[in-house]
């Protein structure tokens, strides 16, 4: 059998970046139809924190478990089941009337989309070699960020004009519409070279997943995403009901952020990917970079929390930390692919993202409580929450920089994969 052709590995990645649109789509919609959502259900503001929070209850979970499943299936089925269970968590949403059917959808989408990211990226790299695929990475990271865009211009108007119930049965169209075209057109890469990428064999999942680098990469991403799930509930909301916003001018934010963070993933991956060809360390190259994006991102989002800005003094923060903090997942996902065996990268990406996104649960959930515990002031409590990760992201940060070692590790993972291979076809006492 030939191998594919580029132009069939093009559209494969495009299909993959699609899908993340839709993903993302599927997600956002939420959060700009928040406020109708608000008034027409009567929801207080921990209500609305909760459902929010709901979203990310099976989120990580089935993310592993699909993970698990994605060493062993191909990836072109494991993505065709979960856009079917993203239609069917859009029409529920669609027709919910109360505060406990928004929660069963929100945990049925959740439970679709926690495995998307770590999927997509484990069907990519499967046509990528190892140093290749800090850019593909990026690319995939970049459709996120495109899903935001789209969102942010065609949510609210779409919202304004149909309701959000119409809104919701759109995007379930949508998906239904990719899942035709990639039935006929998927299918999975020939990438895996199991030699060059560190040998045949596995390696215990306790020596994995209590490596350092995988412990505190993880640890990084976790904190980045605090801030970050928040698009997906309470930031239009806090930018229109706290700011006093249209939709269309909160649209207009998460956009501006957006293209910030398509171009600064695109930029810093070129130049990874230019500085790896041209020799330099995997750490310099892959590890560095999210960690200081974690540290830059950290100290913008401290002072919008604790210091009193003027509006565009809290815009500019947000934008300086909400931008640079979405540099971390394309690296996080690349290092983590990095060390983990070709057998095991699907799950291990799928526990590395379950593990980051389980901020998820804590932070739209964290946001409702602490505006509670402000009196009701949407725009304190936020900000407090807001200061509150930036703390977490520069502890992280500086973790990551002085203990994200991917060569390091690789070699030394590599190094039990040989000796259990070795133990195993050494002849016995009893057998020489």
């Amino acid at each position: 059998m030939q191998p594919p052709s580029n132009t069939h590995r093009t559209l494969i990645v495009v299909m993959l970046m699609a899908v993340m649109v839709i993903s993302v789509l599927d997600k956002t919609i939420f959060a700009f139809a928040g406020p109708q959502i608000i008034d027409e259900l009567q929801l207080s503001p921990e209500q609305f924190g909760f459902i929010g929070s709901a979203f990310f209850f099976l989120y990580s979970v089935s993310g592993v478990l699909v993970g698990f499943l994605a060493n062993r299936l191909p990836s072109r089925w494991i993505l065709s089941g979960m856009s079917v269970v993203w239609m069917a968590a859009q029409i529920l949403t669609a027709i919910s009337t109360s505060f406990y059917a928004l929660v069963a959808s929100r945990m049925l989408l959740g439970a679709g989309c926690g495995p998307g990211t770590a999927v997509t990226q484990h069907a990519c790299f499967k046509w990528f070699s190892p140093r290749e695929r800090v850019q593909p990475a990026a690319w995939i990271q970049v459709a996120i960020m495109v899903g935001a865009i789209a969102g942010a211009l065609s949510l609210p108007v779409l919202i304004q004009h149909t309701g959000w119930r119409v809104g919701y049965l759109i995007l379930a169209g949508i998906g239904l519409i990719w899942l035709v075209i990639w039935l006929l057109i998927g299918r999975e890469g020939q990438h895996d070279d199991t030699v060059a990428e560190g040998g045949n064999g596995t390696v215990p999942y306790r020596h994995l997943l209590l490596n350092r680098t995988f412990i505190f990469i993880t640890l990084a991403g976790f904190c980045t995403y605090l801030p970050t799930a928040l698009i997906y509930s309470w930031v239009p909301t806090y930018l229109q009901k706290g700011l006093l916003m249209t939709p269309m001018q909160s649209g207009y934010v998460v956009m501006a952020a957006t293209v910030g963070v398509i171009f600064l993933n695109l930029a810093i991956s070129s130049l990874s990917q230019r500085a790896l060809k041209r020799g330099a360390s995997i750490r310099m190259a892959m590890a560095v970079p999210p960690a200081i994006a974690c540290l830059i991102g950290g100290a913008a989002l401290s002072l919008m929390g604790f210091l009193e800005q003027d509006l565009y003094s809290t815009m500019a923060l947000y934008l300086v930390g909400g931008v640079v903090v979405n540099l971390v997942p394309a690296f996080a996902n690349s290092i983590v692919a990095y060390i983990a065996p070709p057998k095991q990268r699907g799950s291990m990406l799928a526990i590395h993202i379950g593990l980051m996104t389980t901020a998820g649960m804590l932070a739209p959930h964290m946001v409702g409580q602490t505006i509670g515990w402000e009196g009701g002031d949407l725009v304190k409590g936020f900000e407090l929450s807001i200061g509150l990760f930036g703390i977490a992201l520069l502890v992280g940060g500086l973790l990551a920089l002085r203990l994200v070692d991917p060569e390091r590790s690789r070699q030394a993972l590599t190094l039990i994969t040989s000796n259990a291979a070795s133990s195993h076809h050494e002849p016995s006492a009893s057998q020489a």
